[in-house]
């Protein structure tokens, strides 16, 4: 069974801690949901090294083999989400969507629309909108993206060790697999980045 240390790292056999304090961003103000990404990267060691330089990252990183990396803080906000989220009533209700400003929203250019739906979703909290950078976990797969509509397969092993780490996180602090969500469900990313996570 994992613990967290007063560091906010999760100790346990399974984890190996690589922290990099660039990609920390002040202190992470609830855990209440994960989003699940891809690095667009061949290996760890190129995410590692992006990380170095400072910006966005993730709380963790899964390798292919399934090596298991913390790579930031659970007490530390990462910058994973985007800039931009996706309004949540409109990803999971479609048309069954009744928000009046959502549909305003809707009547903008794409660039307008997208920023409104943004400024709209923030006015929430969540779980009535997606989560955001202040409020989730990001676990990183190392996979690249193929084309417009691949990301190479998370294997057999990442998806192995995705699901301890999910169920020691459920744990620490009280989530379920409806907290769970792909990058591209809750902002504009690559439709297919984490599409063969498995966690269910």
């Amino acid at each position: 069974m994992s613990k967290i240390d007063q560091e906010g790292m999760l100790v346990h056999a399974h984890v190996q801690h690589r922290r990099f304090p660039q990609i920390e961003h002040g202190a992470l103000e609830a855990a209440r949901a994960i989003v699940i990404h891809q690095t667009d990267a061949a290996d760890e060691q190129a995410t590692f090294y992006a990380y170095a330089r400072g910006g966005h990252g993730a709380h963790f990183l899964i390798a292919k083999n399934g090596t298991l990396y913390q790579t930031a803080s659970l007490f530390k906000r990462c910058f994973h989400v985007g800039a931009r989220i996706k309004s949540r009533c409109l990803e999971l209700l479609k048309t069954n969507c009744r928000d009046p400003e959502i549909a305003k929203a809707l009547t903008l250019g794409w660039s307008a629309q997208i920023a409104a739906i943004n400024d709209i979703e923030r006015r929430k909290t969540y779980p009535d909108r997606f989560p955001v950078n202040s409020d989730s976990i990001g676990i990183e797969l190392v996979g690249r993206h193929i084309d417009e509509t691949r990301y190479e397969a998370v294997t057999a092993e990442q998806n192995h060790r995705l699901q301890w780490l999910l169920d020691e996180i459920y744990r620490h602090f009280s989530m379920t697999a409806a907290d769970v969500f792909r990058h591209p469900q809750v902002s504009y990313k690559h439709p297919d980045e984490a599409g063969s996570a498995v966690w269910r």
